[in-house]
């Protein structure tokens, strides 16, 4: 059989709606965009072979082989490019199975969307899942799933195992969060996130049907934690681990206009030290001081001390990773007790003589309170009151962080288990999940 040599008409080199990138070839050939979604066998029909078309100055040769590749030379530059001789096709819809749905066949719980319109002029398609979590542990546990095809779903249940799904080539078990893909029914389940890499409330999977790739995003939408340590913070006693959280290890506050910000308030005396902490018993990613400046997971960086006694708010910009010391100049009070009144208590009983906060701070001034394992079976409200009475009383209508105001609103906290956190100098409050 001859090679077929096809003239080719076009304006220019430039892309053309519905073509895409193949990647480079092993054999060297550079990228070129996929064949069109035209009829390729109307196209070939009647050519002849060893044809040469001029394309803005170019000369161009297309041909088809017998294993029904299609081969264009650039006679100029003998640039040769290799196509596959067939459309790619994309389907209407596409689904997740995997861990999040239980591997349910079928299921159209998470469907992917393309943002609506044409498939081959939108062919990136993106889901957000839930992070996975283990039966029995409860803790975070990595993600296995496929993606399957309408025409896949349209085998109904009996048939679903044997469509085709898009998936990874191989079974190797790397975590990755990006990459390319194969779709048929050999492919391999994609796998990512185990505690230790990249924790989040969900995830974002998103799909290119067209370049064949893929990319998995974290989305967190429980605020980045920061802490203090230090010989000033809670007990003094410098210890960062898990289960020091509220005595020696005293949490940054996110405000609930822009959780990438994170603010803390409190007294600390001249010459005692600290320093601020990412993760929970690690000193990795820490923050210290340094000739003078705050410096971040510097090896060698000292504590952080304030010239004299006094009130000072630490502020933590994320986004700019950038933190800030500053006097606190407003009027602190200081109390001696700190209630949760609210309508979980019996009878709605709304008082702030019960449900005691446990103060952080022990061996200097306290302002920080926690409260852990502090369960609500429904939705509810409450407010922060100090020193068993009402005179003191802090509310807001935010959740699960927020800045309380005197004699403002009730909290409205959606049910679940929380350890719960609460500064009396600037009424801030994070009411954190416990989910592993």
């Amino acid at each position: 059989m001859k090679n077929l040599w096809i003239p080719v008409v076009l304006l220019s080199l430039l892309p053309l709606p519905g073509w895409a990138s193949v990647g480079q070839q092993s054999d060297g050939h550079s990228d070129l965009e996929r064949v069109n979604t035209i009829d390729k066998n109307a196209v070939l029909t009647g050519q002849t072979s060893k044809d040469q078309v001029s394309l803005n100055g170019r000369i161009l040769r297309w041909d088809v082989n017998m294993d029904g590749e299609v081969t264009i030379a650039d006679v100029n530059e003998v640039i040769d490019y290799i196509l596959y001789g067939y459309q790619q096709e994309i389907s209407s819809a596409y689904y997740y199975v995997g861990t999040s749905n239980n591997w349910t066949p079928c299921d159209a719980t998470y469907k992917l969307d393309n943002g609506g319109g044409d498939v081959y002029s939108n062919p990136v398609f993106s889901v957000v899942i839930p992070a996975a979590y283990g039966e029995y542990t409860g803790g975070r546990v990595a993600n296995f799933f496929k993606i399957c095809s309408q025409e896949t779903m349209d085998l109904g249940a009996d048939g679903f195992w044997n469509g085709n799904f898009i998936g990874k080539a191989t079974n190797i078990v790397d975590h990755e969060m990006s990459g390319y893909f194969v779709e048929d029914a050999y492919a391999r389940v994609f796998d990512f996130v185990i505690p230790a890499e990249i924790p989040a409330d969900k995830y974002r999977l998103t799909f290119d049907m067209i370049n064949r790739s893929y990319e998995f995003e974290a989305i967190k939408e429980t605020p980045d934690l920061w802490y203090l340590v230090g010989s000033c913070i809670g007990n003094g006693s410098w210890d960062n681990n898990s289960y020091a959280l509220g005595t020696s290890l005293v949490p940054m506050y996110p405000q609930p206009d822009n959780k990438n910000m994170l603010k803390y308030v409190g007294y600390f005396p001249a010459g005692e030290g600290f320093k601020l902490i990412h993760s929970p018993g690690d000193w990795e990613e820490q923050w210290g001081m340094s000739d003078g400046r705050l410096v971040k997971n510097d090896g060698t960086s000292d504590v952080i001390k304030v010239a004299e006694d006094g009130y000072y708010q630490i502020t933590y910009d994320l986004e700019m990773d950038v933190v800030s010391i500053t006097k606190y100049t407003d009027v602190v009070n200081v109390f001696t007790s700190m209630g949760m009144p609210g309508t979980y208590q019996d009878d709605q009983a709304w008082d702030p003589a019960i449900s005691l906060m446990t103060p952080m701070g022990t061996v200097y001034e306290n302002h920080d309170w926690i409260k852990k394992n502090m369960t609500f079976d429904s939705d509810e409200e409450l407010k922060f009151a100090a020193n068993g009475e009402w005179y003191y009383n802090w509310g807001s209508e935010a959740f699960p962080v927020g800045v309380g105001i005197q004699y403002g609103p009730n909290i409205p906290v959606s049910a679940g288990t929380y350890t719960v956190v609460f500064n009396d100098i600037l009424g801030t409050y994070n009411f954190i999940k416990e989910t592993e």
